[in-house]
């Protein structure tokens, strides 16, 4: 018997079925070179190389919420490395993956260092392993890190100092529980 993409993300919506098989097809590791792509991580962020093969499938699911969630999303530390470094195999990014499957561009927009910043990616982040959990189960926290819940993100939120209608754009992220649709 053939597996289906339910047979191993049963979440992932039917409309979203053909992007997730291009992303799962998308070959990082080009064959026959000296130091392919997961060998190249794995030596610059000193990981041993099935930990490096694991962040891999791990941007790969970063890269379908990043399509599919509706909303900004952040990635791990050790998924944003990953896009580091596929960002400088120019061709495989800008036209592989951004222009044959994604057919449009995606910039890596990093954050300013201000305080305000870090609180809204943060808050982001959060954001993103909700969807990530809805999609694909809990995130293996040696790659994604562990949740903080004690957080109350929107009233970090409601401190930023950015205009009413951009706060309201982050609020809807995180709605609180009588927002929630039942």
């Amino acid at each position: 018997m053939m597996e289906t993409i339910e047979d191993h993300y049963p979440r992932i919506k039917t409309e979203h079925e053909r992007l997730w098989q291009r992303l799962v097809d998308f070959q990082f590791d080009v064959p026959a070179v000296p130091e392919p792509f997961s060998r190249r991580l794995a030596k610059k962020m000193d990981w041993d190389h099935a930990f490096a093969l694991r962040v891999i499938d791990e941007y790969r699911k970063f890269l379908y919420l990043l399509k599919t969630a509706g909303h900004t999303v952040t990635p791990s530390k050790s998924v944003d490395e990953v896009w580091h470094l596929h960002l400088i195999y120019t061709h495989s990014y800008w036209e592989v993956l951004c222009a044959d499957i994604f057919q449009e561009p995606i910039h890596h927009n990093p954050g300013d260092g201000s305080i305000e910043d870090i609180e809204k990616y943060a808050a982001i982040y959060e954001r993103t392993l909700d969807n990530y959990s809805e999609v694909f189960g809990a995130p293996p926290a040696d790659i994604w890190g562990k949740r903080n819940h004690s957080i109350n993100w929107r009233n970090i939120l409601a401190r930023l100092p950015i205009g009413r209608k951009s706060r309201s754009k982050l609020m809807d992220l995180f709605p609180q529980p009588s927002d929630e649709a039942t």
